[in-house]
C-alpha cells in the first residue's frame, strides 16, 4: 500500500490533543517499534475529499547525555479525521531504509524541543 495522495494542505501547522498523541505513539510502538516519534501535524485533504491528519515520523533516541535527539524525518502517518483510525503508516522496511539514507548522507542527530512539536 502506498501513501495517500494529498490534494491540498488545509492547515499547515497545528496541535493534536493528548489522547490522540497517546494513541499515535501507542500505534507506532506496537506496529513500528521503538525509536519513532510522530510530529508536525497538518490537516490535509486527500483524494476523494477525505480529510486526514498527516504527521511526519522522526527517528528519535536518547543520547549519552540523556537528551532526546532526532535524526530526521523517515516517514509519515495519516489519521482519518472522522474515525481517528490510521489510514496509512510508512512500512518498517521503508523507515529503516530512510534511516540508513540519512546516516549515509552524513546527517547528524539534532536535539528535539520540549513540549509538542
Amino acid at each position: 500500500m502506498s501513501a495517500p495522495n494529498v490534494v491540498k494542505v488545509l492547515q499547515e501547522h497545528g496541535e493534536i490533543n493528548d489522547e490522540l498523541d497517546y494513541a499515535i505513539m501507542t500505534y507506532l510502538l506496537r506496529n513500528r517499534g521503538t525509536g519513532y516519534t510522530a510530529c508536525q501535524p497538518q490537516l490535509v485533504e486527500l483524494e476523494g475529499n477525505k480529510q486526514a491528519i498527516k504527521m511526519d515520523i522522526d527517528q528519535t533516541f536518547i543520547d549519552k547525555e540523556n537528551q532526546l535527539m532526532g535524526l530526521g524525518i523517515v516517514g509519515n502517518i495519516f489519521i482519518d479525521v472522522g474515525s481517528l483510525q490510521v489510514i496509512y503508516c510508512t512500512p518498517n522496511e521503508e523507515l529503516e531504509n530512510n534511516i540508513e539514507k540519512l546516516k549515509n548522507a552524513g546527517i547528524q542527530p539534532q536535539p528535539r524541543p520540549r513540549g509538542k512539536y
